[in-house]
């Protein structure tokens, strides 16, 4: 059975309040035709699981009044602006809530899900001010045997003269939905990029998949055949995803292998957004 569907019937699984993973890293294969379509279709209170670093998506969603909440390590268009402008003012205006984390903690929150497991333990982020900030990461100490119980955040010596580790415990994060973009897929669900890949990272798009528990969206620049899948097995990233064809559908983001992202239009976004925000507060 053909897993092609249409834009307008895959953001329409979209339910308000769900958690969405959206697969872009930074300027990388952000699925904008996707994006759009949310935004048209005025979906809300969405919880936006994006990264490991968030780009113009997460952003263009949080402006447009769809996010209720972000799980990512930072919403930035790095050399354009330190800090993506609508993240920034829904974060100031308190409008917006952060899971705070750093792109290791999110990756192992992905993982957990991944692997089925409730929880991750990672060290770092011991002695920062992360679990602070974030009150599902809590401090665990584990002993020479295994025993795992709340900590302090310190080292503790036993009278054996084993130490007990201090860990920061990450809870299992499980999007109930996910959309990606990719360079090509065919119609049996098979996701595929180039060998000579921009900046060749894809590891978030699998990650974010194998963590998700429901229906997996691959937008793609092109629909191949399944032989032609089949030749390059080394080149596929997902299996089983239902497919849009969506040409130029990750920009003005970059995709893997096909183009790389038109940093002067991210500048004209932000140029648009401090524009709109300076009327509004002449305005006030």
């Amino acid at each position: 059975m053909s897993k092609v569907r249409s834009i307008q019937q895959a953001v329409r699984l979209i339910q308000d309040g769900m958690q969405v993973g959206i697969g872009e890293f930074s300027y990388q294969n952000p699925p904008m035709t996707v994006v759009r379509e949310i935004i048209k279709q005025k979906k809300k209170n969405l919880t936006i699981i994006s990264g490991p670093t968030s780009g113009l998506a997460t952003d263009m969603l949080i402006g447009a009044g769809c996010v209720r909440k972000v799980v990512t390590a930072c919403v930035a268009f790095e050399q354009v602006a330190g800090i993506a402008p609508a993240f920034r003012q829904a974060c100031e205006q308190g409008k917006l809530q952060v899971w705070e984390c750093d792109e290791c903690i999110w990756q192992l929150g992905l993982q957990a899900s991944a692997w089925g497991m409730p929880f991750m333990l990672w060290q770092g982020g011991v002695g920062s001010d992360i679990p602070k900030l974030n009150p599902d990461l809590r401090l665990v100490q584990v002993d020479a045997h295994g025993n795992v119980r709340a900590a302090s955040g310190k080292r503790q010596q036993h009278k054996q003269g084993t130490q007990s580790l201090v860990y920061v415990q990450i809870p299992a994060i499980r999007p109930d939905i996910t959309f990606i973009h990719a360079a090509a897929g065919d119609a049996a669900g098979t996701v595929q990029y180039p060998r000579q890949r921009y900046l060749g990272r894809t590891f978030n798009e699998a990650l974010l998949a194998r963590a998700t528990h429901g229906p997996v969206i691959a937008t793609v620049e092109r629909l191949i055949s399944a032989e032609q899948t089949q030749k390059h097995p080394e080149l596929t990233v997902l299996r089983d995803a239902m497919v849009i064809e969506a040409v130029d559908g990750a920009r003005p983001g970059g995709c893997n292998g096909v183009y790389p992202p038109d940093l002067e239009a991210y500048r004209a976004y932000v140029r648009t957004c401090l524009n709109k925000r300076k009327v509004k507060h002449n305005d006030a």
